[in-house]
């Protein structure tokens, strides 16, 4: 039996804000790159990208998050400070299952999970407090408050564009791989008529493609290779 909705809260002088929060992502929501850096997570043996702080500064490469002055100097801060380094690794790979989890129950129909979205208000609170507002053209632009961001300056990136993609139409438009073998990839899907299923078309897609071709020709082969036998006897 599903689960009522839970009641309005009563309104508030702060009832008339809402918050916005809009991720430009030429490449597609940071948060989603993310989630994905665990590949085929739900197989047998799944392979984890993350294993040590410094395969996070490799991703945020890939990302353009940071350009190569600020790796090196993240990777030498981490060096200096390896247990706040390895503790700030796991908090970023909480932020990914969280994220994982919430979008992956969305695909589904699920309700995400109530410990997961408090963690992503925390996490976005959390960058807020790091961050400063200024009027820019006519739009709020954010800044950080210190030039040279600590160990977490990732995860506070990360964080926001969770929050972005799930308030955002975009959230609804996020789907799981369907290939059943478990790549558990997350993706938006962008086509006009939502009809896309897959990762990518050239390898998870290809597959599916591949058997479906395969069974539909199975039984004409089989009624083929079961006449040739009668007429041998």
């Amino acid at each position: 039996m599903p689960r009522p909705p839970s009641p309005s809260p009563p309104p508030t002088p702060w009832s008339r804000w809402h918050v916005a929060v809009t991720e430009t992502a030429p490449r597609g929501p940071l948060c989603l790159s993310l989630a994905n850096t665990r590949n085929w997570r739900n197989a047998a043996a799944p392979l984890e990208h993350l294993n040590a702080y410094p395969d996070l500064l490799r991703w945020g490469e890939r990302q353009q998050l940071l350009d190569a002055a600020e790796a090196l100097r993240l990777t030498a801060l981490a060096a200096s400070r390896p247990r706040q380094a390895r503790a700030e690794l796991a908090a970023t790979v909480a932020l990914r299952e969280a994220v994982y989890r919430v979008f992956s129950a969305r695909a589904h129909g699920r309700a995400p999970p109530r410990d997961d979205l408090a963690l992503f208000g925390a996490g976005f609170n959390d960058a807020v407090g790091q961050l400063e507002l200024s009027l820019e053209d006519g739009k709020l632009a954010p800044r950080p408050r210190r030039a040279d961001g600590g160990l977490e300056a990732l995860r506070v990136h990360a964080s926001l564009s969770a929050v972005a993609l799930f308030t955002s139409p975009q959230g609804a438009k996020v789907k799981e791989c369907a290939d059943d073998r478990g790549c558990g990839w997350l993706f938006v899907d962008t086509t006009r008529n939502g009809s896309r299923r897959f990762c990518f078309s050239n390898e998870c897609g290809n597959r599916a493609r591949q058997m479906a071709f395969r069974r539909r020709h199975r039984p004409s082969e089989e009624a083929t290779h079961d006449a040739a036998h009668a007429g041998a006897r």
